[in-house]
């Protein structure tokens, strides 16, 4: 009996333990398993799907699988069908754990899923946008570096940096050269040479370097670049070099490629090369400082193409003037014109860059120019000072002296030409012998001064004197007055006893000598050594001064129409 009702117990457990688990149809509705091919009911907390064109797969769990959502570009071009095997998750999604679950139900998480395998054949749609092609292309390393192997770098590369650029050698090679200045450097005006700091841009066609470019072996690409030492260059050359005739450019340069692929284009097939040097020359330049500091200079930078006629390379310049913009200006010259001048000598091609410099003459006006012609003025004012003092001679030297100085300064400074001196070197000679005159007339007016006062004055001295005193007129004057005064007896009777005396025969040597010196001009006009002296100095500091004015004019009017 026990063992009946042990057995009847044991079925009861099984059979509860299988509808918790699912196994039977009456279990839970919302386990797996049940209601296959149908929709699972909303107390499941399942979410709402659409359902997807798809394949059902025989004796599989049709998975609730959105279709792919894609949206549509002007220009759509329609996939293929593919079939795809994804792993399809089935959550159970009851009301106890409706929060969490629902969560995991509607994010596609789960707990504790049951997977199953469903086999998904969808048709998907890409989008292509067609867009204009970029002006530069650029192809895979691969593809560039293999081109550049076949073209120039392997040892059986087709192209030659040797051979002249062209199938037919009696053609001529255009270059096109412009030079962008970034510097002047120096520009020594005594060796006459200019120093500066450039970038040349030299393009031409080759037409050998794009004969083995294969789009499907090397891509679409346009351009790339290339060293130098692989591509044949036009022998650029500085022609007025002051040190040596060498080409330009180092092994370190590249040389950019560009593929000409326009049809219409008079080069096509051809590939425009661009080399960009860094110069740094120092070429021989002419001076002409007539006008020094106001002077303008003018140099010229040469180049041409060494070993090459005109008729094989032929230079023409890129551009009417070079290029500033990257130009640090000089503390010293400022640049106010360039241009670019293509020439032709003995059969070769030149191109000249000339480049026109004004120099700054602020220095020069502060340093040199203002003490030269206050000294001008103070070398005059040497015969103001007093005779007595003793520093005559002492200043005038020392006004000789300093115009020997900036003479010598800026002859340092000038070029050792003779053609065109600089007007500024003339006035100071000029003012040198002004100065030497006037301190020979210090020394000479010094010795006037003090001479004897018993030394006679010669006649034509005296008279000069008084003239420039207005001595002469103050004695006829006085004389005048001397006239009108009537005489007295006493003088009457000395008068006729000179009379009587002169009819006695000759005078003596000593009376004569007496008369002379009672009646002569020193007596008559009160001149003695210290008034020739002094008037001396007058007459000496007009002339002086005069002569001081008249130099500047005449050497520094021009100098200042200059500015």
């Amino acid at each position: 009996m026990w063992g009946f009702y042990s057995f009847l117990c044991f079925c009861l457990f099984f059979s509860v333990a299988y509808s918790q688990k699912g196994g039977g149809g009456g279990g839970n509705p919302c386990a797996p398993g049940q209601n296959q091919g149908a929709t699972l009911p909303p107390e499941c907390g399942a979410s709402e799907t659409t359902e997807a064109p798809t394949t059902q797969a025989p004796t599989t769990t049709q998975a609730p699988t959105p279709a792919p959502t894609t949206t549509q570009a002007p220009t759509t071009t329609e996939a293929p069908t593919t079939t795809t095997t994804a792993p399809t998750t089935t959550t159970a999604c009851s009301r106890r754990g409706w929060g969490r679950r629902n969560r995991n139900c509607i994010s596609g998480g789960t707990d504790e899923p049951d997977t199953t395998t469903t086999t998904v054949t969808s048709t998907e749609t890409s989008t292509v946008t067609t867009t204009s092609a970029p002006v530069r292309v650029y192809s895979s390393a691969p593809e560039i570096i293999s081109f550049l192997e076949n073209t120039f770098t392997d040892a059986d590369a087709t192209y030659n940096s040797l051979i002249f650029p062209r199938n037919q050698f009696n053609e001529t090679i255009l270059v096109d050269i412009g030079l962008s200045l970034i510097a002047i450097t120096d520009f020594d005006e005594i060796a006459g040479t200019l120093e500066v700091i450039g970038i040349l841009t030299i393009s031409w066609y080759d037409e050998l370097a794009d004969d083995d470019y294969d789009p499907d072996k090397h891509g679409q690409f346009t351009e790339t670049t290339i060293p130098n030492a692989f591509v044949w260059k036009p022998p650029v050359s500085l022609f007025n070099s002051a040190s040596a005739i060498v080409p330009v450019g180092d092994k370190s340069n590249y040389v950019r490629l560009y593929r000409v692929t326009k049809e219409t284009h008079p080069y096509f097939g051809y590939a425009r090369m661009v080399w960009t040097p860094g110069v740094v020359t120092k070429t021989g330049c002419v001076v002409d400082v007539a006008y020094f500091p106001f002077d303008k200079q003018s140099c010229n930078i040469t180049f041409t193409n060494w070993g090459f006629t005109k008729e094989e390379v032929k230079f023409q310049p890129s551009s009417n003037a070079i290029e500033l913009r990257d130009y640090s200006p000089s503390d010293e010259w400022t640049i106010t014109n360039t241009r670019l001048i293509e020439e032709t000598l003995d059969g070769g091609s030149y191109v000249k860059f000339e480049i026109s410099l004004e120099r700054k003459p602020t220095y020069y006006l502060v340093n040199f120019f203002l003490p030269i012609i206050i000294l001008g003025i103070l070398n005059a004012l040497v015969f103001v000072l007093p005779l007595e003092s003793g520093e005559r001679v002492g200043y005038s030297v020392t006004s000789f002296l300093t115009f020997a100085v900036y003479l010598s300064m800026i002859a340092d400074g000038m070029p050792r030409t003779s053609e065109p001196m600089a007007i500024l070197s003339y006035y100071l000679v000029s003012m040198v012998v002004v100065s030497s005159v006037a301190t020979i007339i210090t020394i000479f007016t010094l010795r006037v001064y003090l001479k004897d006062e018993d030394d006679p004055i010669p006649t034509p001295v005296t008279l000069l004197v008084a003239c420039l005193n207005c001595l002469v007129c103050t004695v006829e004057d006085d004389d005048d007055d001397d006239d009108e005064t009537p005489l007295l007896e006493s003088d009457a009777l000395e008068m006729g006893t000179m009379r009587k005396g002169s009819a006695r025969g000759p005078r003596s040597p000593i009376e004569d000598n007496t008369s002379w010196q009672s009646d002569g001009p020193d007596n008559k006009y009160e001149v003695d050594w210290k008034l020739v002296a002094s008037t001396l100095d007058a007459f000496s500091l007009l002339a002086i001064l005069g002569g001081s004015i008249a130099i500047a004019v005449v050497f520094l009017i021009p100098l200042a129409a200059q500015m």
